[in-house]
């Protein structure tokens, strides 16, 4: 059992906690007392709510006080959320706590998800400080950190835990995909999914994904937006100035699980090579900074940096409406002054703006204008801005 780092900020109030699956949302929430508990997994109690949302109602309403009511995996009868909203109105304190791994669905069922009545916290894999002693970087790297994988891999059971991986993919498409019918051409998906993670932690070329999975331009598109809302990666956009500039220019893709990310390349039995090592060191930190930003309620707004002629810096945490941090991440256990070409452009246009290397080092080291760290402490001083 891991205790997780949103276990003190759940609010006291309605909620949704959405995450992937598989990232321990059931075994958190059914920690909290609850007078109610709807478990939507199971094919029985998903069966009887979709032919009677109204019983929900019938079972609060008939509640002799008041406290929380569970509603495991919601997105399976979309139509519980209309009964939700009634009740939030007739039983004003009762406290309704809605877990679920895909908002899709919801938006389709339920286009207003509750009229902003109640609040939205994410789940994640687990992050660094939440699996404390039993880190293991390049076991991070090759596993990721969903709580049953990394369990089992702390017990050396690694076949087990690659097993796992697998089934995830499988299950994802099956379950996420092609019984929620989010596509309808699945084997047009399925070819998106390889190539989309071919190319993850890189800028993304719609025209030549599209070009490569054999799909339209605007189907790529709507195909990101299902991994974006079935919580399997989100976007990282380009710091530029004006909005509507930022959007036209091409995000970087992430996916939410390194372990999850190389069973759908289809490597999780090999040893990660040195250029992937150095990708999935960037997706992970990446992973940690936006966990960090989330569970603490730092609203940091997140950003890649590239210039015309192709310098980049891999993330900028832009805090109070000012770059706070500039990082590239580097999986290697010295740096020198090479690594630096990218950062050193940033600081011609922004001067003043505090420049790190995130890396696997054993101390701080200082680069010229730079501080290469490791990243538990590059974590902690972002925690503390």
């Amino acid at each position: 059992m891991y205790r997780r780092e949103i276990e003190g900020s759940l609010p006291k109030t309605s909620f949704f906690l959405f995450g992937p699956r598989q990232v321990g949302k059931s075994t958190l929430l059914k920690a909290e007392p609850s007078l109610l508990t709807v478990d939507l997994l199971d094919p029985d109690e998903r069966l009887t709510y979709t032919k009677t949302p109204k019983l929900l109602a019938d079972q609060v309403l008939a509640l002799d006080e008041d406290g929380t009511v569970f509603i495991d995996e919601v997105q399976r009868v979309p139509a519980l959320l209309d009964v939700v909203q009634q009740l939030m109105a007739e039983r004003s304190k009762i406290r309704f706590i809605m877990s679920g791994s895909s908002a899709r669905k919801l938006r389709r069922g339920a286009s207003n998800l509750l009229g902003g009545r109640a609040l939205y916290r994410t789940l994640h894999p687990l992050t660094m400080t939440e699996m404390g002693e039993s880190f293991d970087l390049d076991k991070v790297m090759a596993f990721g950190s969903l709580p049953p994988v990394w369990t089992r891999v702390t017990n050396q059971e690694h076949e087990l835990a690659r097993e796992l991986l697998k089934a995830y993919v499988t299950m994802y498409v099956a379950e996420e995909v092609q019984a929620e019918a989010l596509v309808r051409n699945l084997q047009g998906f399925q070819n998106f999914l390889d190539v989309a993670v071919a190319q993850f932690a890189e800028q993304v070329n719609f025209l030549g994904v599209s070009r490569d999975c054999h799909v339209s331009h605007p189907t790529v598109r709507d195909y990101y937006s299902i991994l974006e809302d079935t919580l399997l990666g989100f976007f990282l956009r380009p710091y530029v100035k004006g909005v509507r500039k930022r959007m036209s220019q091409a995000p970087r893709f992430y996916f939410f699980d390194n372990g999850v990310t190389r069973a759908l390349l289809g490597n999780v039995h090999g040893k990660p090579s040195p250029l992937e090592r150095g990708r999935l060191f960037e997706q992970w930190f990446v992973q940690e900074v936006v966990r960090l930003n989330e569970y603490h309620r730092k609203d940091f707004k997140l950003y890649f940096w590239r210039t015309s002629h192709g310098a980049e810096v891999d993330l900028l945490v832009e805090h109070q409406g000012k770059i706070a941090f500039a990082i590239e991440c580097k999986h290697k256990a010295t740096v020198d002054r090479s690594d630096l070409s990218g950062l050193a452009s940033l600081r011609e246009t922004f001067p003043d703006v505090d420049c790190y290397i995130v890396a696997p080092v054993k101390h701080r080291q200082k680069v010229d204008f730079a501080k290469a760290v490791g990243p538990d402490e590059l974590l902690k001083i972002i925690a503390g801005a």
